[in-house]
């Protein structure tokens, strides 16, 4: 990012063709498709490789620049009601170019409404249905904006994105990049997962930035290049996520690095009203728009919304049933935590359904999950996306057919964007909602009060196939796919006891055995944190103390995973509130203990429980038990004028530990000094014994005679010695025959000087130099 260098092979492409390339269209933050030379002219108009025919001069410019800012003064005679067309709106010619090539000809409701105010310069505050165009509602003020303030990569950043998911700002990349290729704007793409090194050097010269939270935060934190103090607009899509306690500490960082001058944009499906959350990024005056707040339907009209209510256990058997009878479509299946995601995928990649299986969560690589999104959305038919809520919101997958949400979404806003994935745009979608038996009734609730219209359909049982056998056999040729079972199995459990709709969600209803075998596992795993729930209700019911205190669901547990081995003792720590479990009646506290105990052979869940000493029992003024003793005839056993033996009398226990302190040091003495008198008796043995043995050796006149066989023979050592010299001779004289005769003369010299003294040396030598 920053500095962008061009793509070589565009800038080719672009000399040979004799048009000028866009600053967009250079490779930085996301790559660039480069032009094919057997591709035909229409592929290359769709990727963008159509020359420029807006070649304005300076002075043109100037004259458009100074008739938009007299059309932006005359607020008054605009109405939204007459526009039908982009080119109502007062609009450059370059951004009008872009949006035609693009395919964008006549504005939707929310861009009708937001467009004007946003180029007027008001901060706005939009709430619309999913699919309805929010995008273009804040990418066209954003390019007007900077086109009449003559912006350019030398004035550093004008306007930042942010947006909660990596999809979701890629996307908004290539919308930009598609609608103002005619600006001579820079833009990049600030996501995880990207070489931070690269990001770091670009970055100074772009005006225009899209990003996530979490990466913006660490730029500003680590970049001295990060400036940020001539910005002019601040967009946050899908703001009601991005201001949520997820991203609170993070945003409020942000928000703090940013000038307080600027044009702000909100925009969301769903967006909030608190007045705190809009303080925070210090909206002056908002405009609020919302076109279907007044509408009797809270979603798109032609979406198909329907449930259906599966017991827990029969979930696996209803998808793989569903996938079977949907061959020909194009589906998202929506779960709740990434390992569930991650076990279904590579279960159903075993037993090879009839569609393409894709997966997307938040533990993947980001260049895969760039692949995987790709990939999904360039297919039409015949595909199944499982995803994680990193999947449902914002992201415009083009002819969705079905959204399946295997499991209840935490609440509304949840289900709204979940099933705004499909029937975009004013096309036709369904959307289908798994519900548990226990779950019907307050989510039913909930979408009722919400304008949600939903109907209920039931399953015809002669459509369901079960590959229970097959998992099970699966399961038992790889561990790492019972592994991943088990670890999905546990990270269900905790989603649903971490909800905070008790109405919806109730943990105590869960048959955890039966959906333990549905999964294809023989025992049930072992999940922590549910024993610390129930241990926690049930001394809330028998302690007065603790009656009308609520009851928190435990946040640790552990998993029997690979990696989960390095820290066995140590238990998982939520990033997320911990919402509190409401048992204020007795009916529930009574309906938890009645569960803790079936839960005790479903699950074998339940920890032991740990025994209070009875030293604690006695610092916090409770009664101790006591022991009687009885005789031969029954009677318990008296003293002291008729009061029984308490066997806790600490005074008596305090004595008769101090008298067998007493003896034990005296008889701990005497071993030490019988020991001290046993090594001083070994030492004088020693002593004597080596005494004896110089005698022995140095003062002894016996005549007994030494034996002496042991030593070798002399005359054979000597003989042999005298055999190997002879041989030695023998040999050195035949090599001195087999020698040459210059050789035998040097070596005859060299013996005789040998034997020189060093007087004879000398003289040598000097008769030798003269």
């Amino acid at each position: 990012m920053g500095k962008v260098r061009e793509n070589k092979k565009y800038v080719n492409y672009a000399r040979k063709n004799k048009f000028k390339p866009t600053k967009l269209h250079r490779k930085g933050a996301a790559e660039y498709n480069v032009k094919d030379e057997n591709q035909s002219s229409a592929q290359q108009k769709q990727k963008g490789f159509k020359r420029s025919k807006l070649h304005l001069s300076v002075s043109e410019e100037e004259e458009e620049i100074k008739t938009l800012l007299l059309r932006y003064s005359q607020e008054a005679s605009l109405t939204t009601g007459a526009i039908e067309t982009f080119k109502d709106f007062p609009l450059s010619k370059k951004t009008l170019a872009g949006l035609k090539e693009a395919n964008f000809t006549k504005p939707t409701v929310i861009q009708r409404e937001s467009i004007w105010p946003a180029l007027c310069g008001k901060d706005i505050v939009a709430a619309a249905k999913t699919g309805s165009g929010k995008t273009l509602a804040f990418l066209i003020p954003i390019l007007e904006r900077l086109f009449v303030e003559k912006w350019t990569n030398m004035d550093g950043l004008g306007a930042l994105i942010i947006t909660p998911t990596r999809e979701l700002a890629t996307q908004i990349f290539e919308t930009t990049v598609h609608v103002g290729r005619h600006h001579d704007f820079t833009a990049g793409l600030l996501i995880g997962g990207q070489n931070l090194k690269k990001e770091r050097n670009r970055l100074h010269n772009l005006n225009i930035i899209i990003g996530t939270p979490g990466r913006l935060l660490q730029h500003m934190d680590e970049n001295p290049l990060f400036n940020t103090t001539n910005l002019k607009i601040l967009v946050l899509d899908e703001a009601d996520r991005c201001l949520d306690m997820g991203f609170a500490a993070t945003m409020n960082s942000i928000i703090e690095n940013l000038p307080d001058v600027r044009q702000t944009l909100l925009f969301s499906a769903t967006q909030t009203n608190s007045v705190r959350e809009l303080a925070r990024v210090k909206l002056v005056q908002p405009t609020r728009i919302a076109p279907h707040e007044h509408e009797e339907i809270a979603t798109p009209s032609k979406l198909q919304q329907s449930y259906v209510i599966v017991d827990l256990p029969a979930k696996l058997t209803m998808l793989w049933s569903f996938l079977h009878t949907h061959p020909k479509q194009k589906i998202i299946v929506f779960f709740s935590t990434c390992k569930q995601v991650k076990y279904f995928y590579q279960l159903f990649k075993k037993l090879r359904p009839a569609s393409l299986l894709l997966p997307l969560y938040g533990g993947m690589n980001q260049e895969k999950r760039n692949k995987v999104y790709a990939e999904f959305c360039s297919k039409r038919t015949n595909v199944c996306l499982m995803a994680t809520d990193v999947a449902s919101r914002g992201l415009d997958f083009p002819k969705v057919n079905w959204v399946v949400q295997m499991d209840c979404p935490e609440d509304v806003v949840q289900y709204i964007h979940r099933a705004g994935r499909t029937a975009r745009l004013n096309t036709s979608g369904e959307n289908l909602l798994v519900l548990l038996p226990h779950e019907t009734h307050g989510m039913l609730e909930l979408l009722e009060n919400s304008k949600i219209p939903i109907k209920q359909i039931k399953i015809d049982e002669r459509q369901l196939f079960s590959p229970l056998a097959k998992i099970q056999s699966l399961l038992a040729q790889f561990p790492e796919l019972k592994e991943c079972a088990k670890r999905a199995f546990v990270a269900y459990i905790k989603s649903a006891a971490l909800m905070k709709n008790r109405e919806v969600f109730q943990i105590q209803k869960l048959n955890l055995d039966d959906y333990a075998r549905s999964l294809g596992l023989s025992i049930t795993p072992r999940v922590r944190f549910i024993s610390r729930t129930l241990d926690r209700a049930y001394q809330s019911n028998t302690s007065s103390k603790f009656e009308n205190k609520s009851i928190t669901t435990g946040i640790e547990h552990r998993e029997s995973s690979d990696e989960d081995d390095q820290d066995v003792d140590d238990f998982l720590q939520v990033k997320r509130i911990n919402n509190n479990i409401e048992c204020s009646t007795n009916v529930e506290q009574t309906i938890i203990m009645e569960n803790s105990h079936a839960a005790v052979n479903q699950s074998h869940a339940i920890a032991p429980k740990k025994r209070t000493s009875k030293h604690k029992l006695m610092k916090k003024s409770l009664s101790i038990s006591k022991r009687i003793a009885f005789d031969d005839e029954g009677m318990p056993v008296t003293c002291d004028g008729g009061k029984e033996n308490d066997a806790y009398n600490l005074a008596e226990a305090r004595l008769r530990l101090e008298q067998q302190d007493v003896e034990d040091k005296k008889r701990y003495k005497a071993l030490k000094k019988a020991k001290r008198i046993t090594v001083k008796e070994k030492e004088r043995k020693l002593k004597a014994n080596d005494f004896c043995t110089m005698a022995d050796d140095f003062g002894s006149d016996s005549d007994v005679s030494v034996n002496l066989d042991w030593l070798p023979d002399p005359d054979k050592v000597y003989a042999s010695k005298n055999t190997k010299e002879n041989s030695s001779d023998t040999e050195q004289i035949a090599n001195d025959q087999q020698m040459p005769r210059s050789e035998k003369r040097k070596r005859k010299l060299l013996q005789n000087t040998r034997e020189l003294s060093l007087n004879d040396t000398e003289q040598l030598v000097m008769n030798l130099l003269k």
